[in-house]
């Protein structure tokens, strides 16, 4: 079976436009037993992994922080798995708490059931949203090695 390069193509820029919608909209992407995985998210207190339902309560407190975020040199690439996708995206908004510019690079990686997210894993810089979230003491929030 080969992947449509397009179905994941589509569904990735359906789900960049949804993070400016609201999170129901994001949700509504996912299957119910999807997975969401955010590899270094607990060097700044986050869990790694969430289920839809605690992904569910992650977005209703992280999408009001990153409002009218721009998404640009979207790049996605079909893997020789079925429905399986990489995603590159850079993204930029002003987070409202501070006033301060938040600019990512994320690297996703996905699979997709239907024309939803079966696992979702978003690879992003800990330190760049420490910054624009006005966070000072950065090594209180790191991982030491």
């Amino acid at each position: 079976m080969k992947t449509n390069p397009n179905q994941g193509q589509a569904l990735f820029q359906t789900l960049l436009d949804a993070f400016n919608q609201d999170w129901q909209t994001v949700i509504d992407l996912f299957t119910d037993d999807a997975f969401i995985e955010y590899p270094y998210a607990p060097s700044i207190g986050v869990p790694a992994r969430f289920n839809k339902d605690n992904y569910r309560a992650h977005l209703q407190s992280i999408l009001p922080q990153m409002p009218g975020i721009a998404f640009s040199n979207v790049r996605v690439y079909p893997l020789q798995q079925p429905y399986t996708y990489w995603a590159e995206v850079h993204g930029e908004t002003t987070m409202p708490a501070t006033g301060n510019l938040y600019r990512q690079d994320y690297v996703m990686f996905f699979t997709i059931a239907g024309n939803q997210f079966s696992s979702y894993r978003e690879y992003w810089n800990p330190v760049a949203f420490l910054q624009a979230s006005g966070q000072d003491n950065l090594n209180t929030h790191l991982i030491k090695s």
